[in-house]
């Protein structure tokens, strides 16, 4: 396969008429650009967080790449949103949301531009060869979003 990286994304969306934030992670650049991405520049329909939506229904959208702390933080809020009451670590169901939120700030990075510049400059100009090209296709977007990375000066 063509990931030569670990590279794991999360992306957080809200849509209208939908009062929750919508989330998504553990997306390596592949299915990021399959099932977000790439139907998200074609204004097709895709999913988030199991809600099917279109580009033209989202208020926001961020793509977050995710830290090697990522994995452990959210295992552990899940771990404390399963304790029981009379734990000092549990988290409430009602503080899910914005704990959930804050963990994608704290263990992750909006890449957000740096992943729509790597489609704009490899996908988008070969879409309508998009699955018959597409490992090459996806393989020429995560080069690009590695050297934008790098530009800017975060590890990758």
């Amino acid at each position: 396969m063509m990931e030569t990286t670990n590279l794991m994304f999360a992306v957080i969306a809200e849509v209208k008429d939908n009062d929750k934030p919508l989330y998504l992670h553990n997306l390596n650049f592949a299915r990021l650009m399959d099932d977000i991405v790439v139907p998200y520049q074609n204004k097709d329909p895709f999913f988030i967080d199991g809600v099917p939506t279109k580009s033209e229904n989202l208020k926001r959208i961020k793509i977050i790449q995710q830290k090697e702390s990522f994995a452990e933080l959210f295992d552990d809020l899940h771990n404390r949103l399963r304790l029981g009451m009379s734990s000092g670590r549990r988290v409430p169901a009602e503080d899910y949301q914005v704990k959930l939120y804050a963990l994608f700030r704290e263990a992750g990075e909006d890449v957000t531009s740096q992943v729509i510049k790597a489609y704009d400059t490899k996908i988008k100009p070969s879409i309508a060869d998009y699955l018959p090209k597409r490992e090459e296709l996806i393989s020429g977007a995560l080069k690009v979003f590695i050297e934008a990375m790098k530009i800017l000066g975060r590890s990758i």
